[in-house]
């Protein structure tokens, strides 16, 4: 199958200050979120200069993505389209239409899928394709990748950003006893855990990328909890993690945000700042390694995602 267009699809995030709390009421509709907890999350974003720097680098995947495709003779557009924030799913699709282009090839940028994350861009799509029809307008045909948590082009971006980070330990640091890996993604309720495969790929992910890297010995970790305080989600807590960790067992620890593949609060915030201030405080020398973003191996995963597509027809839900 040929197609018209690649649209990316992600979460979205404040591109000003002023954006932050409308972000926030965005994200959190419906769900009956006091004004004053919404204030406290937005002195979040002040921590890290007051925006998300998300959307910008995931234009910057797509324009890398486009790019290279280009240069393997595929002259496919890529766009994107967020959940929270301009442009939406339903505006770039909408656009798409109305140039024309009714045969879009569709990846949401999370590498395990979850109803938080994947279930829900795809109830996006779908309203939004109810939307177009409603209009008048040729309904595109949206075509999906398969799952890629466990392509080695994803593999091999992370384990690189891992032994970068390794690189800056000590050699003393470095050894098995002294030092940890801690691998880590978006925590999310137990419950949503056990209807998806979203637990089964992470630890997938972990398997290949430690083997890569040649560590077998690593930690899992999760940040971000939200929800009422009653509801179990998945553990240990990062912050929290760390707290148990004191200098007589451990040196140093490598963090890697395999869960997230560009920076933005969950990660800047999150690991830069919550984590960071645990470590320093415990005496423990952490060093955070670099989202995927636009390395070369992850960008041209996508691109074969996309060759495979065009030649096998992709995953149409």
């Amino acid at each position: 199958m040929n197609y018209d267009a690649v649209l990316l699809i992600g979460y979205g995030g404040p591109e000003k200050p002023e954006d932050v709390i409308p972000f926030l009421e965005d994200v959190t509709r419906g769900k009956d979120i006091p004004p004053e907890r919404l204030k406290l999350v937005a002195k979040q974003y002040e921590k890290i200069g007051g925006v998300s720097p998300y959307n910008r680098l995931t234009k910057e995947q797509a324009q890398a993505l486009e790019k290279l495709l280009s240069s393997r003779g595929l002259e496919i557009p890529v766009q994107v389209g967020f959940a929270h924030y301009a442009p939406r799913i339903a505006d770039t699709l909408t656009e798409l239409a109305k140039q024309g282009k009714t045969k879009i090839f569709a990846i949401v940028m999370a590498p395990h899928r979850s109803p938080a994350s994947y279930d829900k861009y795809v109830t996006r799509v779908d309203e939004a394709l109810e939307s177009i029809k409603g209009q008048g307008l040729p309904v595109p045909e949206i075509t999906y990748t398969p799952e890629w948590h466990n392509r080695p082009g994803f593999i091999n971006a992370i384990a690189q950003h891992v032994q970068e980070a390794y690189a800056q330990l000590s050699e003393e640091e470095k050894s098995r006893h002294r030092a940890e890996l801690i691998l880590v993604a978006h925590s999310i309720p137990k419950a949503m855990a056990h209807k998806s495969p979203y637990s089964h790929q992470f630890e997938e992910t972990c398997q290949l990328v430690t083997q890569k890297v040649g560590m077998p010995y690593y930690q899992t970790a999760f940040t971000s909890r939200s929800g009422r305080p009653e509801e179990v989600w998945l553990e240990p807590d990062l912050t929290g993690f760390l707290d148990r960790r004191t200098y007589e067992t451990l040196a140093a620890c490598v963090v890697a945000p395999i869960g997230f593949l560009v920076d933005h609060v969950e990660v800047l915030y999150d690991i830069d700042v919550l984590a960071a201030d645990k470590a320093k405080w415990k005496g423990l020398h952490m060093v955070r390694a670099k989202t995927v973003g636009t390395h070369p191996s992850f960008i041209a995963m996508l691109a074969s995602l996309v060759e495979e597509g065009i030649d096998q027809g992709g995953q149409q839900l």
